[in-house]
């Protein structure tokens, strides 16, 4: 799982170099404001599902915090069971032991990965929403920095 998990990190929907090779496309002038809106809604849902993903892996390294500390203070000797792709194996505590731990460990690095994705995005996602004006339904307005009169408040809804 761990591996597959990496292979999700570095494939979730964009890698964090097509970000960064996003970030001269959002700067360049849509066509249309249906493109903006477009770009701005798929950036907003790939962000939501990062946070998602993130507190699915969270959840799972906690699980493995459980089990560590359940499991850390018997005989090394001891059966344990552990459950591997679906199937249930019968093993040691030392052998379940750093095993646990080393796919926490790798859950922990996953997690900062995804993290650092879902900040680039959220931090794209204002960049559009400042330079397009965008406001979305049910969330309070942007504060502006300068008051340039009725005629700078326009925007694009989303």
């Amino acid at each position: 799982t761990y591996q597959a998990l990496l292979a999700f990190a570095g494939g979730c929907h964009t890698t964090m170099s097509e970000i960064q090779e996003q970030k001269p496309v959002a700067s360049q002038e849509p066509a249309s404001e249906k493109e903006v809106i477009n770009t701005f809604q798929n950036l907003r849902q790939e962000v939501q599902q990062l946070f998602s993903k993130i507190n699915e892996l969270e959840s799972e390294k906690s699980e493995h915090t459980l089990v560590i500390d359940a499991i850390k203070d018997l005989d090394p000797k001891r059966k344990c069971f552990r459950l591997i792709g679906g199937v249930l194996v019968e093993r040691t505590v030392e052998e379940v032991l750093p095993a646990v731990q080393k796919n926490r460990e790798g859950l922990t690095q996953v997690i900062g990965k995804i993290t650092e994705q879902r900040d680039q995005k959220m931090e794209l996602v204002d960049t559009l929403q400042k330079k397009y004006k965008i406001r979305v339904k049910g969330e309070p307005e942007p504060e502006e920095d300068g008051e340039e009169g009725d005629a700078g408040k326009q925007g694009v809804l989303a």
